[in-house]
């Protein structure tokens, strides 16, 4: 699949190569389920000795899979690009994926912690990470979109987000900590209809948005690059996702 992508992908009239092979791939995986496959059945036996432990355990066995998707995810790039040749020169990447995976879990929790409001300056921060170990020969990547670009243009999908939160705050002071009342659940009910409807054009419209801000972002050296995504370019995309899955639940 990768090498019929990348030999339909044209940059600047050459595709790139890709070298990669399925052994590899395969090799990969399996180191993968050397890792997890203990860990999964130590939590599985602490499970069936204490159930009151199995609750502790919990927490470390999330952290520990979030943690080490995050390294794959870097690593995934890493295999990605040094696989990658354009013009007979290779691309390649050097850093470390646990101290990506480390800085993901600390932005992950500070994203949490502000519902959401600093996910620009995440991403901006994991990205400025990754092209900053990118290289294509010798010219070193970077990545030159602040996050404070991104916030602007997406602060207010960001509050139609949180719209159902906004109104149960505002319906929760408007009655002193009450109770609402029937109209006022009635009303709050709806907001949730409208919101679960919006969610993919709010998702879609701001995917695109990441999009154009990742790519006119990313340098090798002198190089940069532009996107023309209109902003509801990925509304189709996402509403056949929304569709397959339905189907699939209901078969």
């Amino acid at each position: 699949i990768r090498r019929h992508l990348w030999s339909h992908t044209s940059l600047d009239g050459d595709a790139p190569e890709y070298t990669g092979r399925g052994r590899e791939l395969l090799i990969g995986f399996l180191f993968a389920l050397a890792i997890l496959l203990p860990i999964y059945l130590a939590y599985f036996l602490v499970g069936i000795e204490a159930e009151r432990y199995k609750a502790f355990a919990s927490l470390p066995l999330v952290l520990f899979f979030y943690l080490f998707g995050q390294f794959a995810i870097y690593r995934a790039r890493r295999y990605r690009l040094t696989r990658t040749v354009w013009r007979g020169v290779r691309f390649w990447m050097d850093g470390s994926g646990w101290a990506y995976a480390m800085r993901a879990a600390g932005w992950t929790l500070l994203t949490g912690l502000t519902l959401g409001a600093v996910l620009p300056w995440r991403e901006a921060a994991l990205e400025r990470y990754k092209m900053w170990h990118c290289h294509y020969g010798d010219l070193q990547g970077s990545f030159d979109g602040p996050g404070s670009e991104l916030f602007k243009r997406g602060w207010k999908l960001w509050l139609a987000a949180l719209s159902p939160v906004i109104v149960w705050l505002a319906l929760f002071v408007m009655n002193a900590g009450h109770r609402l009342s029937t109209a006022q659940s009635r009303l709050f009910g709806l907001v949730i209809l409208i919101w679960l409807i919006a969610m993919p054009f709010i998702y879609g419209y701001f995917k695109a948005i990441e999009w154009r801000w990742w790519i006119s972002g990313i340098r090798f050296g002198e190089v940069s690059f532009e996107s023309d995504l209109a902003s509801n370019g990925l509304y189709g995309l996402y509403w056949k996702v929304i569709c397959w899955y339905c189907l699939l639940y209901t078969s």
